[in-house]
C-alpha cells in the first residue's frame, strides 16, 4: 500500500523546487533582458549618431565638391559684375556727374544738380515785376524821332477820357536822299540801320543769311532784296571797326579773369605757326574759341588747337598777373599768379564719385565744399569783406583730414577695384593744388565758380547747333569780334543794337 501522504509531499518538494528553479532562470532573463534594452539603446544611439555623421559628411563632402566645382564660375561672375559696375559708371556719366560739358548730353533729360532750398517756387519776395507800361518820356521820345505817337478817337464827345494803349511796331523801308554838287557819279548803298538789323540776326538772332534776306524782303514788301553776299559783307565791315585791344586792357587790370574753351566745326582752319588756311572737303576740322571774361568784359579768340601755341598768340594770359579762374585745366597753371579753380566742377566729379563708384567719402567733401560756400555767401549778405580767421583755420583742418582720409582709403583698395582710379587722382589732385581750391573762402573776390566763362560761351554752342558749322574762318573770327562787342555791351548796360550800329560809318 502506498504512502500517499508522503508521495504528496515529494511532489510538492519537487514542484516547489521546480519553481525555485524557474524563478531563479526568470530572474536571470529579466536581468540579460535589461542588458539587452540597455545595449540596445546604446546601439541605437550610435546608429543616430553615425547617420547623423555620415549625412554631414555627405553633405560636407557635397558643398565642397559643389564649391570646388562652381568657384571659377563664382569668379567669373564677380569679375563679369565689377566690369558691369565700371561700364555703368562710365555710361552714366553726364554733365551733372562729371566734368562732361553739357552739349555731351544728348537729347536726354539732364537730371537737375541744384541743391533744394527752403523758399518757395515762383518769384521771391522785393523782386521786380515786369508788365506793359508806356515810358513816362514818350513825348520827349516822339519829338526825338525815336517812337511815334498815334491817337484813335471812338464814340466820345470832349469831356473826360479814358485811354487804352496798344504797342505796335512797323518795318518800313527809308529811301534818303543826300544831295551834293555834280562830280562822283551817283551811287546807291544801304544805310547803317539796316546793316546793324542784319549783322544782329546773324550773330544774335541765330538766323542763316538766307532767312535774313527773307526776313528783310517779306517785312518791306519785297521793296528791299538783299543778297547774301551783301549780309556777308555787313559782317565783314562790322568786325573790322572793332578794336579788340581796348577789351584785353580791361581784362588784364581786372582782379579776377574768367577763361575756358568750346570746339566748334569748321571748313577752313588757320593753322598754329602757319599763314597757309586749310580748307576741307568732304569733312570738318576741329577748332577753339576760347573766352577770357570778367564782370564788364567779355573777350572771344579762336585758334586752331588747344594748346598753348593758340593761348601765347592771344596774348593775355602771359601778361595777367591776378586771380585765374578755370576749369582745373593743367596747362593754364603756368600763368597768372594765383587760381580759383573751379569748385562746381569738382562738386559735379564727386557727386558721380559718390552715385557712380559708391565712394562715399566723396559726397562728405562734396558736401564740405557746399557748406563753405554757404558761409562764404553768408558772410558776403552780411556785409563782410573776409572769412573769420578761426573759421578760415578750420577750414583748411578740415580739408587736410579728407585728403588724410582719402589717402587711408587708398590703402585699403584693390588696385582693380572699382574706383581706386578715381578716387587716386581726386586725392592727388587736392592734395597737389590746395590753394586753388581754398581761394575762394581765403579770398572773397575769388569765385567759387567759372560759371562767368561758361556763360559767354553758351550762345557758341547753339550757334554751332543751328548751322551746323563755319564756312570759312574769316567767319569764325567775325563772329568772335561781333560776340566779344555785344557781350560787353550788355555786361555794361548798353543794348546790342545801337553798338552794333556805331561800327559803320556814317
Amino acid at each position: 500500500m502506498t504512502n500517499y501522504p508522503k508521495q504528496m509531499y515529494q511532489q510538492l518538494v519537487e514542484q516547489t523546487e521546480k519553481g525555485e528553479r524557474l524563478e531563479s532562470e526568470n530572474k536571470e532573463l529579466h536581468r540579460k533582458n535589461r542588458l539587452l534594452s540597455v545595449e540596445l539603446a546604446h546601439v541605437c544611439q550610435q546608429k543616430e549618431t553615425l547617420a547623423q555623421t555620415m549625412e554631414a559628411r555627405i553633405a560636407a563632402a557635397v558643398d565642397q565638391a559643389v564649391s570646388k566645382a562652381i568657384e571659377p564660375l563664382r569668379a567669373t561672375i564677380q569679375k563679369q559684375a565689377a566690369e558691369i559696375d565700371r561700364l555703368k559708371s562710365i555710361i552714366n556719366k553726364d554733365s551733372s556727374n562729371s566734368s562732361k560739358p553739357p552739349s555731351s548730353d544728348g537729347f536726354q533729360k539732364r537730371p537737375n544738380s541744384r541743391e533744394a532750398s527752403a523758399r518757395k517756387a515762383g518769384g521771391q519776395p522785393g523782386h521786380k515785376g515786369h508788365r506793359l507800361s508806356i515810358p513816362s518820356n514818350l513825348k520827349e521820345l516822339v519829338e526825338s524821332g525815336q517812337a511815334k505817337h498815334e491817337i484813335s478817337s471812338r464814340n466820345i464827345m470832349a469831356g473826360p477820357y479814358v485811354s487804352d494803349w496798344e504797342i505796335d511796331w512797323v518795318c518800313m523801308p527809308i529811301f534818303r536822299e543826300h544831295r551834293r554838287a555834280p562830280g562822283k557819279p551817283p551811287m546807291v548803298r544801304y544805310g547803317r540801320n539796316l546793316q546793324a538789323h542784319c549783322v544782329y540776326l546773324q550773330n544774335l538772332g541765330m538766323m542763316s543769311l538766307e532767312r535774313i534776306a527773307q526776313y528783310i524782303c517779306e517785312s518791306t514788301g519785297g521793296l528791299i532784296q538783299l543778297t547774301e553776299g551783301a549780309i556777308d559783307t555787313f559782317t565783314q565791315t562790322a568786325a573790322a571797326s572793332i578794336d579788340l585791344e581796348v577789351y584785353t586792357n580791361d581784362l588784364l587790370n581786372g582782379r579776377v579773369l574768367h577763361t575756358d574753351e568750346t570746339p566748334v566745326r569748321t571748313t577752313q582752319r588757320l593753322d598754329d605757326g602757319s599763314s597757309v588756311l586749310e580748307t576741307s572737303t568732304h569733312t570738318t576740322f576741329n577748332a577753339y574759341i576760347r573766352v577770357y571774361a570778367n564782370a564788364s568784359t567779355t573777350l572771344l579768340t579762336a585758334n586752331a588747337h588747344k594748346n598753348d601755341e593758340g593761348i601765347r598768340r592771344d596774348g593775355i594770359l602771359e601778361r595777367y598777373c591776378g586771380i585765374l579762374s578755370h576749369d582745373h585745366d593743367a596747362k593754364l597753371y603756368k600763368y597768372a599768379d594765383k587760381h580759383a579753380t573751379c569748385c562746381e566742377h569738382l562738386c559735379r566729379e564727386l557727386n558721380g564719385m559718390e552715385e557712380l563708384c559708391k565712394v562715399d567719402w566723396a559726397g562728405v567733401v562734396r558736401r564740405f565744399f557746399l557748406d563753405m560756400n554757404k558761409r562764404k555767401k553768408a558772410d558776403i549778405a552780411a556785409g563782410l569783406a573776409a572769412c573769420a580767421p578761426p573759421d578760415l583755420e578750420r577750414c583748411e583742418q578740415i580739408y587736410d583730414e579728407l585728403v588724410r582720409q582719402g589717402e587711408m582709403l587708398l590703402t585699403g583698395k584693390n588696385v582693380k577695384e572699382l574706383g581706386y582710379d578715381e578716387l587716386r587722382k581726386m586725392v592727388a589732385r587736392l592734395k597737389t593744388h590746395k590753394d586753388s581750391y581754398l581761394r575762394f573762402i581765403r579770398d572773397y573776390t575769388a569765385p567759387f565758380t567759372n560759371n562767368q566763362a561758361e556763360r559767354d560761351l553758351r550762345h557758341v554752342k547753339i550757334r554751332q547747333k543751328v548751322s551746323g558749322c563755319y564756312r570759312s574762318w574769316r567767319g569764325l573770327l567775325d563772329y568772335c569780334k561781333i560776340r566779344s562787342l555785344t557781350g560787353t555791351a550788355k555786361k555794361r548796360g548798353q543794348f546790342a543794337l545801337p553798338v552794333i550800329f556805331a561800327c559803320f560809318p556814317g
